[in-house]
């Protein structure tokens, strides 16, 4: 097997570090839904989460999660970066649980296991030993306006399901796809930067990714409201990275460095991340609440 560049290790080493970032941003969002339970579907719930402090340390978090990717894509391809986010799940359940004075599960600790080794093998075979392209202004347009459209849609969706659960599972879907979209128009927007303030200002993909990333960080606050942290954070985990999959394989010239053999080990691992994201996220009965400490049956759809 081919030595990864050093590069490569450069922006995987900035990948942890963001997702390292998100794990304490995601963490901080779950403890102010605990705070302000409602979902956010009027002005009054709004109002208060902007005026909690723990929503300005989650802005803050983000803030460095953002910084740390564009470092980390500036190095490495999206197909190499963006898988590295299911490390948040691994991170953030022993850190909720930490904070919520209980031990993790059996079944967490076989999913962290089970998560990280089919991360390992797809990571081995998405290496395109290069850094991938970037957006043209044409399809930055393109992508930019179809994923707001599609990101209002569900939205839209979620906010009229008569399910709490399935309204969670919608917007932490859609918060996954924001995430891993706008590290497409971020990458492509520093690259932009790179001809000049005036040239990365101008680059449709500039705005687009200033708008998706505030979208998708409202999206995964909502997501949060009344559900435990694991299910809405391994769905949007899970959706991140194929939804930067698609756009880089798609629009960016990006591709799997086994062709046909090595797509289908990945999705292999998929499917074994998958299965390690559902040890995660699904609790025993009775499992206390992840950023409350309080006991909660299981939410179904």
């Amino acid at each position: 097997m081919t030595p990864l560049p050093y590069g490569m290790w450069i922006g995987i080493t900035f990948g942890v570090l963001s997702c390292v970032a998100y794990t304490a941003a995601a963490v901080a969002q779950r403890r102010l839904a605990v705070r302000v339970p409602e979902p956010l579907t009027g002005r009054r719930q709004l109002g208060s989460i902007l005026r909690h402090p723990l929503w300005w340390m989650s802005l803050v978090f983000n803030g460095g999660r953002a910084g740390f990717q564009v470092a980390a894509v500036s190095f490495a391809p999206l197909t190499v970066i963006q898988p590295l986010g299911v490390l948040v799940l691994v991170l953030g359940i022993p850190w909720s649980a930490r904070l919520a004075h209980r031990r993790v599960s059996r079944a967490e600790w076989r999913g962290a296991v089970c998560t990280m080794l089919a991360l390992g093998v797809l990571l081995a075979v998405t290496v395109t030993g290069d850094q991938g392209g970037v957006l043209s202004a044409e399809d930055s347009v393109l992508v930019g306006a179809g994923c707001v459209a599609l990101l209002a849609a569900v939205a839209w969706a979620a906010g009229r399901s008569p399910s709490a659960a399935w309204r969670s599972y919608l917007l932490a879907a859609a918060a996954g796809v924001a995430f891993g979209v706008s590290a497409a128009t971020v990458k492509t927007a520093v690259w932009a930067f790179g001809d000049g303030l005036s040239a990365g200002l101008t680059h449709p993909a500039s705005p687009a990714a200033a708008v998706i990333a505030v979208f998708g960080l409202f999206l995964a606050q909502a997501a949060y409201q009344g559900m435990d942290l694991g299910a809405p954070l391994g769905i949007t985990t899970l959706v991140n990275p194929v939804a930067a999959a698609l756009v880089g394989v798609g629009f960016m010239g990006e591709t799997y460095a086994g062709g046909w053999i090595g797509g289908a080990v990945a999705l292999v691992c998929a499917v074994g991340a998958g299965y390690g994201i559902r040890l995660l996220t699904v609790p025993s009965d009775g499992a206390p609440d992840s950023a409350s400490g309080t006991s909660r049956p299981r939410t179904h759809p």
